[in-house]
């Protein structure tokens, strides 16, 4: 009988023990969830790997979930990459998801109510997207060329041809940003540029005679 008390009564301390110490475990992290780097995301799905936690990010991208230490965090939108994130030694955390720029991506991220359509075709014509290059850091759209184009030479704000000969008597190539024709692209920033691309021989050819040196292709934001 006095066997059976006693492991009753180390059965209960066992009990309020780890219910104590799970106690201590459990704790509440506060967060913010964005996108493009400051644009909220509402509805976005924030769950606990361990703890079994669900909640949803507001209008303005808050939330708040309770986990412990050992939980892993993940943050998934659709139409955007899921993060996940370990919830040790953090107590408030800010996620700033990227916009997947697949196929889909933009019907996923509106339909859900995460961002608005007019909201997201804004931030997608003024940031660079997934897979794109930022160019902002370069001084100049022909420093741009210079760099980022091996096979034509950039002088000033003349760019020329690096073949031996030409079909024109000129050298200079063919610049065309947006689908226009310009003798001068000094007026294109860094910070607008979506791509640059090189165009010679067979890929030149529907501009005639003026792609004869090369087409510089510029399509901006």
């Amino acid at each position: 009988m006095k066997t059976r008390n006693v492991i009753s009564v180390i059965l209960i301390l066992l009990f309020i023990t780890g219910s104590a110490i799970r106690a201590q475990e459990s704790k509440t992290i506060r967060g913010r969830v964005t996108t493009f780097g400051e644009i909220p995301l509402n509805n976005v799905q924030i769950t606990t790997s361990k703890s079994g936690q669900e909640v949803y990010s507001d209008y303005n991208g808050f939330f708040s979930i309770s986990c412990t230490d050992k939980d892993m965090i993940k943050v998934f939108a659709p139409g955007f990459d899921s993060r996940r994130i370990k919830a040790k030694k953090i107590d408030s955390l800010d996620v700033d998801l990227v916009y997947s720029n697949a196929p889909n991506s933009f019907k996923e991220a509106t339909v859900n109510g995460h961002i608005s359509k007019e909201v997201l075709e804004k931030a997608m014509s003024k940031y660079p997207l997934k897979g794109e290059k930022d160019y902002s850091r370069y001084a100049s759209i022909y420093e741009i060329i210079k760099t980022e184009i091996y096979n034509v030479n950039v002088n000033g704000t003349s760019i020329t041809t690096t073949k031996p000969s030409s079909i024109n008597s000129s050298q200079e190539i063919l610049c065309v940003v947006n689908g226009m024709i310009h003798d001068d692209i000094s007026f294109v920033l860094p910070s607008e540029v979506r791509s640059v691309k090189y165009l010679d021989g067979p890929g030149a050819s529907r501009y005639g005679v003026r792609g004869g040196n090369g087409v510089i292709e510029i399509v901006t934001r």
